[in-house]
C-alpha cells in the first residue's frame, strides 16, 4: 500500500509499506495482479508477495477480481483457479430464513453475476465448487489440494521452461 503506517502496522506483515511513487512505477511496471486505489493511496497484491509465500511452502489463497486472473495465469506461478459458485435460489433464500439479510432480488443479482462470471471467465477456471455448505465446501477445497500434491497434474506448455 502507498498509505502511512499506522501506529502498532509492521511492514512486510500487515502490508508492504512503499511511497505513492514507487507504487505507480511497480504499476507501470506491471508487478501487481491487481491494484486499485481507496481514500487517496493504493493498495494492490504483488506478483513478488505471492512468490513469496508459495516459496516459503506455503499455500496463498487469493481472492481476485475475475480480470486478474489473466495476469496470473500468464505470470510464473502456476495457480489452481477455484470458481466459489452460489447455490441455487432456494439454497439461497434457505441461508436467508437462518438469519442472512438478502432480499430476494439481491439473491437473484447474486446468481446472475455468478452466471455471468462463469460465461466471460470460466475459461480460467480449474475447478467450480458450488457453496452449499460452508464446511463441506471447505474440505471439499482441502480435498483438492491434497490431491494437486500427490497427482501430477497437466499444465500448459507455456509454464514449461525448456530443458
Amino acid at each position: 500500500t502507498s498509505r502511512a503506517r499506522k501506529d502498532g502496522e509492521v511492514d512486510g506483515h500487515d502490508y508492504h509499506f512503499i511511497s505513492r511513487a514507487q507504487f505507480e512505477l511497480d504499476i507501470l511496471s506491471r508487478k501487481f495482479v491487481e491494484h486499485g486505489e481507496y481514500e487517496k493511496a493504493y493498495y494492490g497484491t504483488s506478483l513478488d508477495a505471492i512468490r513469496s509465500v508459495v516459496n516459503s511452502g506455503k499455500i496463498c489463497v487469493l481472492n481476485l477480481h475475475p480480470q486478474s486472473l489473466k495476469i496470473l495465469r500468464n505470470s510464473d506461478l502456476k495457480p489452481f483457479v477455484v470458481f466459489v459458485a452460489p447455490p441455487s435460489l432456494e439454497k439461497l433464500q434457505q441461508k436467508k430464513m437462518n438469519g442472512e439479510l438478502y432480499k430476494d432480488d439481491e439473491l437473484k443479482d447474486i446468481i446472475e453475476k455468478a452466471r455471468e462470471m462463469e460465461d466471460k471467465y470460466g475459461h480460467y477456471f480449474d475447478m467450480i465448487m458450488v457453496n452449499n455448505d460452508t464446511d463441506r465446501a471447505f474440505h471439499q477445497l482441502i480435498n483438492e489440494i491434497n490431491i494437486l500434491e500427490r497427482e501430477p497434474q497437466w499444465v500448459p506448455a507455456t509454464w514449461l521452461k525448456p530443458v
